[in-house]
């Protein structure tokens, strides 16, 4: 059993390849992408860093804009060609060497790149928490599988308001406002 809390002080969020050609194929894209725009809304409210990458960008094109838009300027971008973000090495040194031992993962597909990157952030020592009702594939079967696989392997699976109330931590931290309104109106 996955037993952890997240703290703020060691937790960043992967946004894993959020892309134009391949989103419109997923399931429950409108929803995924509702709690995946929250989740970044609220680590921009705790200041937490973000991540987010491509795969093969040139043939699936950019993430999407909608998604771009909230991220903003302070997330870097990065592209890889492998399924797993820790299987490029230029990003697997960026991700390992910055200040985030516990990795809030998002994105697609959920049975690929977003199980292969937990996996492998879990066998270079991270946590892992990988949000259910932010990531999907193109088939719910697919997805399915990937929330066991994650849960046998040692990812946490947990969900967009448990995670943001969690590294709130209490009604008193001064962003609790702001973050009780996004939660409220999304």
């Amino acid at each position: 059993m996955v037993n952890f809390t997240l703290n703020r002080k060691t937790t960043g969020l992967l946004i894993v390849d959020v892309q134009e050609k391949l989103f419109r194929e997923v399931e429950r894209s409108c929803e995924v992408m509702h709690m995946i725009q929250k989740v970044v809304k609220g680590f921009h409210i705790l200041q937490l860093p973000i991540i987010v990458t491509e795969q093969y960008p040139e043939g699936l094109g950019s993430t999407v804009p909608t998604l771009k838009q909230v991220v903003g300027e302070r997330a870097e971008v990065l592209s890889k060609t492998t399924f797993s973000c820790l299987g490029n090495d230029v990003m697997k040194q960026k991700l390992l060497a910055m200040n985030v031992t516990q990795w809030v993962v998002v994105g697609i597909e959920a049975h690929v790149c977003v199980l292969q990157t937990a996996k492998d952030l879990l066998k270079a020592g991270r946590e892992v928490v990988v949000l259910n009702d932010a990531i999907t594939s193109r088939s719910l079967y697919d997805f399915s599988t990937a929330i066991a696989e994650l849960r046998d392997c040692g990812v946490r699976v947990s969900s967009t308001e448990t995670v943001l109330f969690e590294l709130l931590h209490d009604s008193k931290a001064p962003e609790f406002k702001q973050m009780s309104q996004l939660i409220k109106t999304g």
